[in-house]
């Protein structure tokens, strides 16, 4: 699963507007800011990802696989890891930057876009069961005109560096602040 990401050292959220590369009618590329998350069936909430496995099959992503593909750059992406939630990030151990192949719609206030996961590789599988499927940048072209499918693209493999996050691993849910915290009382 892919829940957070830095572009450029500013960390996404979900709902953040966020720079994606989408191919325009005349084949050129081009980069918008697109809104992170598909609106939820039921209002409540935002979908931001959308497994791999399930992209032909899911109505909801279905549809959007013939002509509504993107790519999401990022310099690395975050995980936390249950159950003390320590963060950490992943990026590329050559610290090339991250394409993440993705979807977009219109939504009512704009364009969104998610991201496409897959099971994870040994090194991000410590952390986390899910990441992001990642594209090589001779591959953006490809995925985006559709010369690429969803099986290709899940077995491009990269070599990942997953490392915890100095400073943020303390959170008010974590034992050691919880007893810091009470020691201030």
């Amino acid at each position: 699963m892919c829940g957070r990401y830095s572009i450029m050292a500013t960390e996404t959220f979900p709902t953040n507007k966020a720079p994606v590369i989408l191919r325009q009618r005349d084949d050129t590329m081009s980069l918008e800011i697109l809104q992170w998350g598909f609106k939820k069936w039921d209002g409540k909430g935002v979908v931001i990802n959308a497994r791999v496995e399930t992209l032909q099959t899911k109505s909801m992503f279905a549809k959007l696989l013939a002509a509504r593909r993107c790519v999401v750059p990022a310099s690395e992406y975050y995980e936390w890891k249950n159950p003390q939630k320590l963060k950490y990030h992943i990026k590329d151990k050559d610290d090339n930057l991250l394409f993440m192949a993705g979807l977009y719609q219109d939504g009512d206030k704009g364009r969104e876009f998610v991201i496409i996961t897959k099971d994870a590789t040994e090194e991000v599988a410590r952390v986390h069961n899910r990441m992001p499927v990642l594209l090589r940048a001779d591959h953006i072209e490809q995925w985006l005109s559709g010369k690429l499918s969803p099986d290709d693209i899940a077995k491009t493999e990269f070599d990942m560096e997953v490392e915890a996050c100095e400073n943020e691993q303390l959170s008010l849910f974590h034992p050691t602040a919880q007893s810091l915290s009470k020691s201030n009382l």
